[in-house]
C-alpha cells in the first residue's frame, strides 16, 4: 500500500494543480520521491526510500456550468528497503491508469482515479542464525480514489477544504526462499479517508509569469488493520498500520508562459506507525 499511495499522490498534485486552469489538451511528467520509516508491533519495522516517475495526457473541455477533465497515465517506481532486524530488499512497481474530473463554475469538485499495478519484489533476508536468504515475487495490485471539495476564492486567495475516500488491495502471492522458508501475503488492502484544506495565493509578476505557492494540512485515517503475512503455514504476521496521520504540505506552481507550467511540492507526514519525513513531487504541464 505504501507504494501505490506514494505513486497515487502525483496523479493527486495533478488534479490539484488544474484547478480553475484554462481547458486544453495536456502533455505532463512528474517525478517523485518518498522516505518512510515503518514501525509495527510485530517488531518487524522498516525503512523504504522511493522515486518514481509519471507521466500523462489528459483534455480539458467546457460543459455545461463547468470544465470536464479526462485524463490517462503510466509510471514506474523503485523502492529500497531496509529491515529493521537486518537484511534488506527492493520493489520495482509499473503503473497505469485513469482519472476524470469536474469542476462547476461554483467552486466545487469532484476528482476519480484509478490506477493498476503490477509489483516486482525482492528480498535478501537476514536470518536470527545468522544466516542469510534470498527469493524474490511478483503481486498486481489494483486501487482507487475520489476526491470531493470546494474552491473558495477571495482575491488573489483561494481556500479549498476536501474529503477524500482511496482503497487498495493487492493479490497474495506464495513465494520460497533460497533456505526453505515458504511465506504468503494472506491479506494486503488499505482503506482510508482523508479531511484537509489547502491554502493558496495567485501572482501575477512584471515579467507575464504567474505563481501560486500554496500550504496544506489533512488528517488521514487508515481503517484496515489485518494485513496478514503467514510463514511456513505457521503463524501470521500482523502488519498494522491503521489509526490517524497527520500530513502537512507546501509548494508553488508556475505559469512560464501560455504552453508552459511546473510545480513543485514538498511534505511531512506521520501517525499510524508510519512517519514520512520527506515527500517531494517536481512535475512540468505542455499544453496545445
Amino acid at each position: 500500500p505504501l507504494v501505490f499511495d506514494a505513486e497515487l499522490n502525483s496523479i493527486r498534485e495533478r488534479l490539484n494543480i488544474m484547478k480553475a486552469s484554462p481547458h486544453n489538451n495536456n502533455v505532463w511528467g512528474a517525478t517523485y520521491n518518498t522516505r518512510n520509516n515503518v514501525t509495527t508491533d510485530a517488531g518487524a519495522g522498516f525503512e523504504q526510500t522511493l522515486i518514481g516517475m509519471t507521466v500523462g495526457i489528459d483534455s480539458r473541455n467546457d460543459i455545461p456550468e463547468g470544465i470536464a477533465t479526462l485524463g490517462a497515465f503510466m509510471g514506474y517506481s523503485h523502492s529500497h528497503i531496509g529491515f529493521d532486524r537486518g537484511g534488506h530488499g527492493s520493489v520495482g512497481s509499473y503503473s497505469l491508469g485513469g482519472y476524470a474530473s469536474w469542476e462547476h463554475e461554483s467552486g466545487f469538485y469532484l476528482d476519480g482515479i484509478v490506477k493498476l499495478n503490477r509489483f516486482e519484489s525482492n528480498v535478501a533476508g537476514k536470518m536470527s542464525s545468522g544466516g542469510a536468504a534470498n527469493g524474490s515475487y511478483h503481486s498486481n495490485g489494483l486501487g482507487g480514489h475520489i476526491e470531493t471539495g470546494m474552491r473558495f476564492t477571495d482575491g488573489n486567495w483561494n481556500l479549498t477544504p476536501y474529503a477524500s475516500l482511496t482503497g487498495f488491495t493487492a493479490d497474495n502471492p506464495e513465494y520460497h526462499l533460497s533456505n526453505g522458508m515458504e511465506s504468503k501475503s494472506v491479506d494486503t488492502r488499505s482503506i482510508y479517508r482523508e479531511l484537509g484544506a489547502t491554502l493558496s495565493y495567485n501572482m501575477r509578476l512584471g515579467n507575464g509569469m504567474e505563481v501560486e505557492p500554496w500550504l496544506k494540512a489533512a488528517v488521514r485515517k487508515e481503517f484496515v488493520d489485518d494485513n496478514r503475512v503467514k510463514v511456513n503455514n505457521d503463524g501470521n504476521f500482523v502488519n498494522d498500520l491503521s489509526g490517524r496521520r497527520g500530513i502537512y504540505k507546501a509548494g508553488i506552481k508556475a505559469s512560464f508562459s501560455s504552453s508552459l507550467s511546473g510545480h513543485l511540492g514538498v511534505g511531512y507526514s506521520h501517525g499510524a506507525g508510519v512517519e514520512s519525513p520527506w515527500n517531494a513531487v517536481a512535475g512540468a504541464n505542455w499544453s496545445f
